[in-house]
């Protein structure tokens, strides 16, 4: 899993970024898809840090 280390507002929704080795990696996701899966679209915004990315399943998941 990767940490997320910022994200960005998109008109539909919320593009997050990751670091993978020394490259930034990006991954964008719809207000709706965010809302599917429970995701405070105002938290991941404010505080990006609490969020992993699972690359495997292309989930966005809130640290424990």
């Amino acid at each position: 899993m990767q940490r997320i280390t910022t994200s960005e507002r998109l008109p539909g929704g919320i593009t997050v970024y990751w670091n993978q080795g020394s490259e930034e990696m990006v991954t964008s996701f719809s207000f709706m898809e965010l809302i599917d899966r429970r995701i405070n679209s105002l938290d991941l915004l404010e505080h990006p840090t609490k969020y992993v990315f699972d690359e495997d399943s292309g989930a966005l998941i809130l640290k424990p």
